[in-house]
């Protein structure tokens, strides 16, 4: 059965609900290692292209080996990390490689550096040219792989201890920084306050919904329209969107024909219209969105402001989700972000969720228990996200559509 390693992101509570959704296609069962790393077993080996259609994962990696502990960490790697047990994956008589391990303390990591030192110095004196590509980073980054042709003249080796071995695998593919640096900054059209959503983000909540090619997908708040591309790039055919501002209709549109020269072979049908999240009159099998949420803050609102801009907030989404009821078939699935303000009184949330469930949407787990338990996270029908120093973090809830 063949075994890939997952590096997670920033936010591997996220990045780990998009493993357990695209998991379910492979097939696979996801495990968490430790906060850095998720191991899968799957029954086929992954499509070409895996990892560009994940947006919480930066890079992936094919198990190798499992070497048994011998002593702590470090010892079992001086006993296991040779130049004989690493010659035969090079098919060159040079030799170019790195190693990162994740999960090591800094002192673990710091000699884990001075052993793969030595495993140069070692093969140079054996007469092969070698080279050795470090970094002032805890590990190499996706970018240092790349930009020193580890994935095509030479090899990454990832190390990741286990309580009772250390999972040794070869780096296969990195996150194309690049490529998300156009969808993000390449745009003709941008709006600080309609199109703050990543694309890597809209990419989780696409794969968290499971969109399909056949799928028919509303974006009712579409901004400047992140959602429908990166949708269009995971193959979706028939995408809609709408947005209550002129404005936003019009940067999402541009964006979208932008989309179309700047990526060949997209075959879509696009509909985006100035209408209210509350007017859709179409019948979506999948609704994926970051909606309005709320008035721009300057981080010293006092809590009875942010619970009033709650308030206002949980109104308009009710009667989002009493209008969507209406144009929904059973199964239909939505993710969608809500707001999670952040106050010195303690984080100020929607609470909405028993009423959206009587209007007969179903709940969904994004992480499994035994997952959510490994990251210390409480709550597996929600995962938050956003930067320490953020005034609002967003909140991403999964539903299905069970009908009356």
């Amino acid at each position: 059965m063949p075994t890939s390693l997952f590096i997670l992101g920033r936010e591997p509570e996220l990045s780990v609900a998009e493993l357990e959704a695209a998991a379910t296609r492979w097939p696979g069962t996801v495990s968490v290692i430790n906060p850095e790393v998720a191991f899968i077993d799957h029954q086929q080996l992954l499509p070409s292209g895996t990892l560009d259609r994940l947006g919480g994962s930066t890079k992936l990696a094919t198990v190798l080996d499992r070497w048994p502990l011998s002593g702590d960490v470090v010892a079992t790697v001086e006993q296991h990390l040779t130049p004989a047990w690493m010659i035969p994956f090079f098919s060159s008589e040079r030799i170019e490689f790195g190693v990162s391990g994740y999960g090591l303390s800094n002192r673990e990591r710091g000699l884990l550096q001075k052993i793969a030192l030595h495993v140069k110095k070692d093969i140079h004196a054996a007469g092969r040219p070698v080279r050795f590509v470090t970094s002032k980073e805890p590990q190499l980054s996706a970018v240092t792989v790349r930009r020193n042709g580890l994935l095509n003249r030479g090899h990454e080796f990832i190390l990741v201890p286990t309580d009772h071995d250390i999972i040794v695998a070869r780096t296969d593919a990195v996150q194309d920084y690049q490529a998300y640096g156009l969808r993000d900054f390449g745009r003709p059209a941008a709006n600080a306050k309609s199109g703050m959503l990543p694309p890597k983000v809209a990419q989780m909540m696409l794969n968290i919904a499971g969109v399909q090619a056949d799928d028919i997908l509303l974006d009712p708040f579409c901004g400047t329209g992140t959602v429908l591309q990166e949708a269009a790039l995971l193959g979706v055919h028939e995408l809609h969107g709408s947005d209550a501002e002129q404005r936003a209709v019009k940067d999402s549109q541009e964006n979208i024909r932008w989309l179309v020269k700047e990526f060949s072979g997209l075959h879509l049908t696009v509909d985006i219209l100035l209408r209210d999240a509350r007017e859709i009159s179409l019948m979506p099998s999948v609704i994926v969105t970051e909606p309005y949420l709320g008035k721009p803050l300057r981080g010293h609102e006092p809590p009875t402001w942010l619970a009033q801009q709650a308030h206002d907030l949980e109104k308009l989404y009710l009667q989002c989700f009493q209008h969507w009821r209406k144009h929904l078939q059973p199964g239909a699935q939505v993710v969608m972000i809500w707001p999670e303000f952040v106050s010195p009184a303690g984080p100020i949330a929607l609470k909405l969720d028993q009423v959206v469930e009587g209007l007969g949407f179903q709940r969904d787990p994004l992480l499994s228990s035994h997952n959510a338990a490994l990251l210390k996270h409480d709550d597996v029908l929600v995962v938050t996200y956003g930067r320490d120093d953020a005034r609002v973090r967003r909140q991403i809830r999964r539903w299905t559509f069970r009908g009356e």
